[in-house]
């Protein structure tokens, strides 16, 4: 019985500051920086590296996808994002839209760093629903099509990046779960405005 809510408290602690995170996190933004868009090419390839929730997340999602040889994580991150984008182009960012994309961050942070414990479906429909939300945050904000094009190309190019790394750190479970962790804490830091 002890055990059990020792347990239960344990979770609470977690789960506790990531909800307080979540409900304040309305004054910060996971897109710094960007007030001002002006749309384009150029915009659109640069802004997915600058963007660290959108790197992080094309990042993990290129790890997971090499790690667990399912090439098929990074096509539905691509194919969410590009839905999520049409219908934030069409309707305009949502209340809570830069928690999901730190939340989002967080879970795929947390799927990489227990990449041998999670299953890879729950996986599948979590990275869908956050591909979606970072589609939809990259559609209200960019200015036409070719800043569209340009975020895209860019992401392909980021989660390819994220593929090779897994290749280099496959042997190395340490240095895969140390990556997800730190990838978990920075969302957390997004979510606290502190990045």
């Amino acid at each position: 019985m002890n055990t059990l809510i020792t347990s239960r408290l344990a979770h609470f602690r977690f789960a506790l500051p990531i909800g307080l995170l979540t409900v304040f996190a309305g004054a910060c933004h996971a897109h710094p920086g960007h007030a001002h868009e002006i749309g384009g090419i150029g915009w659109g390839l640069a802004h997915p590296f600058t963007g660290l929730d959108h790197l992080l997340a094309a990042l993990t999602v290129g790890l997971l996808a090499a790690l667990w040889r399912q090439a098929s994580l990074a096509v539905v991150f691509l194919a969410a994002g590009g839905l999520g984008g049409f219908a934030g182009a069409k309707m305009g960012a949502f209340l809570g839209l830069e928690s999901a994309l730190a939340l989002s961050v967080l879970g795929f942070g947390l799927a990489l760093a227990f990449h041998k414990h999670v299953a890879q479906s729950a996986a599948l429909a979590l990275i869908a629903i956050g591909a979606a939300a970072h589609g939809w945050a990259h559609g209200s904000e960019a200015a036409g099509a070719l800043s569209i094009t340009g975020i895209f190309l860019s992401t392909i190019a980021i989660v390819a990046l994220g593929a090779g790394a897994a290749l280099a750190i496959r042997r190395s479970p340490r240095v895969i779960t140390g990556a997800g962790t730190g990838i978990a804490t920075a969302a957390v830091a997004i979510l606290a405005g502190i990045l």
